[in-house]
């Protein structure tokens, strides 16, 4: 089997199928075999990543992801991707690792942002903030940043969204009223699932379209 992109899933679970939806949905295909061939590793039981972060005495999700890594190295793949924004906290480590290359979402969005946008709020966990994924990222290309109440975003993370449950355009909205930027970063696969579901604005940036659009673009597949 020709094996082209392998997905770290799981991390999770909801969000890596959002984000095989949108690969199938951007490739421009009039056949089933025009679309990549891809392997997707849906490892659940990976270790909290914010968890981690926070404290480090608690099971580190490093020996998982580098496992995965290997798994799909050896099936074939030509590129991982972790549909992960946290996860990003252990790039460079696994990129040494491993001999195929694996996407780095991060630098892919703000990448994508500094062209089009001044300033941006960053919406994510408490791990991707505490590790400043993102503010390092942004810091780099020039671009402001602002945060938002972390605490309110954990809430519609882990206590809605992880947990199968709706989130209301009011309690979207209260969370974001008084961010005065020019775009919001969805740092978080989960609060990805809410650009489609609550019919956000362009100015709302989700990092795992930016990232579909950077697999297609790698492999010279055409995009809708």
């Amino acid at each position: 089997m020709n094996y082209e992109l392998g997905i770290i899933g799981g991390l999770g679970p909801l969000a890596s199928s959002y984000f095989y939806k949108l690969i199938t949905e951007k490739t421009k295909a009039s056949k089933d075999q025009d679309h990549l061939n891809i392997v997707i590793l849906s490892d659940a039981k990976t270790p909290d990543r914010t968890e981690y972060i926070l404290d480090n005495k608690k099971e580190n999700p490093y020996p998982y992801l580098l496992k995965d890594c290997q798994i799909l190295e050896k099936l074939g793949c030509k590129l991982i991707s972790i549909p992960c924004n946290t996860s990003a906290y252990f790039h460079e480590k696994l990129k040494k690792s491993i001999n195929i290359p694996i996407s780095n979402m991060i630098e892919n969005t703000v990448n994508y942002i500094k062209s089009r946008y001044k300033t941006a709020a960053i919406l994510a966990t408490t791990g991707t903030i505490t590790s400043k994924l993102y503010q390092n990222a942004l810091e780099k290309q020039g671009i402001k940043y602002i945060l938002p109440n972390q605490e309110n975003v954990m809430k519609i993370i882990y206590d809605y969204i992880k947990q199968g449950k709706d989130v209301s355009a009011t309690l979207w909205q209260n969370t974001i009223k008084d961010l005065k930027c020019d775009c919001f970063i969805l740092g978080c696969t989960e609060l990805s699932i809410l650009k489609e579901k609550l019919n956000l604005k362009d100015n709302f940036i989700d990092p795992l379209e930016i990232e579909a659009d950077k697999i297609l673009d790698f492999f010279g597949k055409e995009r809708k």
